[in-house]
């Protein structure tokens, strides 16, 4: 008799793509806390390989909806969902590669709290994402999903004081202007982060 095909989790993939964000996260607050730049371009490479396979985990759940009859939640929903997912793991490279391509040979104090708190953001998506295979039951959801949201806030005021006291100390043409850039990639994982929330709150409207 031949065995019955074991059905591909899409709540369990998921779940597997925001960790690849969390480690990323995690190695980011490494690069930034003991900065070495002699060792940056190692490092980048350890972080674009969680990168890489962060998407080939979105290609395998892509590939299965492809074909799936019929799906746990819209098949639309979970597509958008490793989408935003994959965009998580992306932004969190994104600061390391600039801080890569632009030379950077020292960090500014304040960018260790951006570490920290993209840190929380990884691991608030990556509890949201645990937690919304009960999406029938929402409570925790919703509690998740303004965690992500106050954190998303959070972030926009760090980065808006970054960068007005960027503007007011900073004696370098050169430096305010990576800094800029840097800080905005920063600002990007929040938004990323609260993109995640943001689905899972549509899904679950569209599908309980």
């Amino acid at each position: 008799m031949k065995a019955k095909k074991k059905k591909f989790d899409y709540f369990e993939s998921l779940v597997n793509m925001s960790l690849y964000a969390l480690q990323g996260a995690k190695l980011l607050k490494e690069i930034i806390v003991d900065f070495n730049h002699e060792t940056l371009g190692e490092r980048r490479r350890s972080m674009h390989e969680l990168e890489h396979r962060c998407d080939t985990e979105k290609h395998a759940l892509t590939t299965a909806l492809a074909k799936e009859f019929l799906p746990p939640v819209e098949r639309d929903d979970l597509f958008r969902l490793s989408h935003v997912t994959d965009n998580l793991t992306d932004a969190i490279d994104g600061v390391a590669a600039f801080l890569y391509m632009a030379d950077i040979r020292a960090i500014r104090p304040d960018s260790a709290a951006f570490a920290d708190l993209i840190i929380e953001c990884c691991e608030g998506a990556t509890e949201l994402l645990r937690e919304f295979r009960n999406f029938k039951k929402p409570a925790r959801l919703n509690e998740l999903i303004i965690l992500l949201n106050d954190l998303e806030e959070r972030g926009d005021k760090l980065y808006a004081e970054a960068v007005r006291k960027l503007s007011s100390e900073s004696k370098s043409t050169r430096e305010v202007i990576e800094w800029r850039d840097i800080y905005k990639k920063f600002e990007i994982c929040f938004d990323a982060a609260e993109s995640i929330a943001d689905n899972v709150e549509s899904a679950v409207l569209k599908n309980s």
